[in-house]
């Protein structure tokens, strides 16, 4: 119990603890608010848990709150709201270079792609974890810095595109036609899912019930 204490000290919003199943030969899973961890009754550990109830797997981290397989089922406010907080945890980084390349904003278009999303989940990462380029010379008042910054900006959109594009490819495998109108599908259109052709024809994504109630 002092280890559930040490990780429920962070929490911003207080909420009671409640038991959601017991195993007394094995683990409790207890939820605070949207958050569950599962209490190992023989070596007294403590694990977060996936969001997505019944789901025994650990989330990513602790912005990216579900586990890698319900990330693929999440829909774009959940998207959204992960990939802010993710952005902000990793915006502290004073050097822009260290920002290109990590592993989270990876997962999270990866997702986006799936749902037809990516222009919105790329464009708050780079919002979050980068300075908006708009906003850079107000920002950063030598030139270098600057500079520094719009490279490492353009390198991770164009990075992050090419991620996109090969999950684009592995969704659409070898569909040829647009699943709605049946035009022939010659390239992706980055605001739509990869099976059609454009955003007009792309379903919306229905909300993720068990993450319905994020902030976006």
């Amino acid at each position: 119990m002092l280890q559930l204490a040490g990780v429920l000290a962070d929490e911003t919003h207080p909420a009671e603890l409640t038991l959601k199943s017991l195993d007394p030969h094995e683990h409790a899973v207890v939820a605070r608010g949207e958050r569950r961890f599962a209490l190992d009754l023989n070596w007294s550990g403590v694990r977060r848990l996936c969001h997505q109830p019944g789901c025994d797997n650990q989330p990513v981290d602790n912005q990216i709150v579900v586990c890698t397989e319900h990330l693929a089922q999440c829909d774009v406010h959940a998207l959204l709201t992960m990939t802010r907080e993710s952005g902000h945890y990793a915006a502290p980084e004073t050097d822009p270079a260290l920002l290109e390349g990590l592993p989270e904003p990876d997962l999270l278009v990866t997702a986006a792609v799936g749902i037809g999303a990516y222009t919105e989940v790329v464009q708050a990462w780079l919002d979050t974890c980068f300075i908006p380029l708009n906003e850079i010379d107000d920002m950063l008042f030598t030139e270098d810095r600057a500079l520094a910054m719009r490279h490492s900006l353009e390198r991770e959109r164009l990075r992050l595109d090419r991620v996109a594009g090969k999950e684009a490819r592995r969704l659409r495998g070898d569909t040829r036609m647009c699943q709605a109108c049946g035009t022939q599908l010659l390239g992706w259109d980055m605001r739509a899912h990869p099976l059609y052709c454009s955003r007009a024809c792309s379903p919306a994504h229905p909300p993720a019930p068990f993450l319905a109630a994020f902030p976006v």
